[in-house]
């Protein structure tokens, strides 16, 4: 159980609610608190959807992306409207689950085979060399480990998880995602007009993406852009990357301590820091695999999932706060951009060279 409310701080609280409340009150509370934030990254992602039908050759994901950051940085946001937007995360790993069911697995176990030790050279190397460049700026160090991690892993969530290895400080967690959220998203825009002009097949633009673009929803939403086949490609390519999570915070544990052998790279610790949606995304591959589906119930959660992806693209743009980018400072932007640009090259020659 401690481990339990370590993941989720807010469970004994919502526990100790669901004694003392009768279920119906308990579910119209939620559906209050909820219901207009979700609503609403519903009505923006449908609305961008709508205009890309009249827009030739504007896509609705970034047009849902500026039009959340839009109505989040001009007029604000309602309180009563902040729960439901934070859900967006829920709605993009929901999607991804689903995408599994289109999916062979024997493709995906191949593919994965290929694409792993890559994913860990690409982040081992991002990882110290950030670190490098943060000492070259004089960054802090926690700082510095922060960036290196958001950079080389999956964003957000690797920063969060090692900012409690580490020890960090709030000031400190901000910076570091606030670099990593600038950079995700310039990917969103630069990335598909990379592609378009180096004339990369959605093959080697799908794997690119998801071997160096940071976050998971800018990683969905970069590849869906140049085209479905780029968008499938980039999640498997980044589920792959974010396996590597457990291990590289092993070596972080290490090198925050100043020891040099990473002897906690176990099974066990690999598993603990391991987002268990991969697991849910492997199954339901699995289960299409082996005939449970038919072509019909593959389109339909195909088409599902594409509504979770329209919500968490909207939340991606409520996410982006101009306010909070600026207090970052130049030398952290500094440090994550050459970092960025870094791991992106390697990556778009590795890309172009296995594909």
């Amino acid at each position: 159980m401690a481990e339990l409310t370590e993941i989720h701080p807010h469970i004994e609280a919502v526990s100790q609610e669901i004694k003392e409340t009768p279920i119906h009150l308990f579910i119209w509370r939620r559906v209050q608190r909820y219901a207009p934030g979700i609503l609403l990254l519903v009505a923006v992602g449908y609305f961008a959807l709508v205009c890309s039908y009249f827009l030739t050759g504007l896509s609705y994901i970034p047009m849902s992306i500026l039009l959340g950051a839009f109505i989040s940085n001009s007029f604000g946001l309602h309180p009563a409207l902040e729960k439901g937007i934070s859900t967006y995360e829920l709605w993009l790993k929901v999607g991804i689950v689903l995408l599994g069911a289109q999916v062979a697995f024997t493709q995906l176990g191949i593919y994965w085979l290929k694409v792993l030790p890559l994913a860990i050279l690409i982040v081992l190397l991002g990882f110290f060399i950030t670190l490098a460049i943060g000492k070259c700026f004089r960054l802090p160090r926690p700082l510095t480990i922060l960036i290196a991690a958001g950079s080389g892993i999956c964003g957000v969530s690797a920063i969060i998880n090692t900012s409690k290895r580490i020890g960090a400080s709030e000031e400190e967690t901000e910076y570091a995602v606030g670099t990593v959220l600038v950079f995700g998203a310039l990917a969103i825009v630069l990335y598909p007009i990379l592609g378009r002009l180096l004339g990369l097949s959605e093959q080697i633009y799908g794997t690119w993406t998801g071997l160096s673009v940071n976050n998971t929803a800018e990683v969905v939403a970069t590849g869906y852009t140049l085209g479905a086949v780029a968008g499938t490609i980039a999640i498997a390519t980044k589920l792959c990357r974010i396996l590597t999570l457990g291990a590289v915070i092993s070596i972080i544990d290490r090198i925050d301590s100043g020891e040099s052998t990473p002897r906690d790279i176990t099974i066990q610790n690999i598993w603990k820091h391991t987002p268990k949606f991969i697991l849910a995304f492997v199954v339901l591959s699995i289960v299409s695999s082996l005939g449970f589906l038919s072509a019909e119930d593959k389109t339909s959660l195909y088409n599902l999932s594409s509504w979770f992806f329209l919500m968490a693209f909207a939340g991606i743009g409520f996410r982006l706060k101009w306010s909070d980018l600026s207090k970052v400072g130049y030398r952290p932007l500094l440090a994550g951009g050459i970092s960025t640009l870094f791991i992106a090259s390697i990556s778009l020659v590795i890309s172009m060279i296995i594909t």
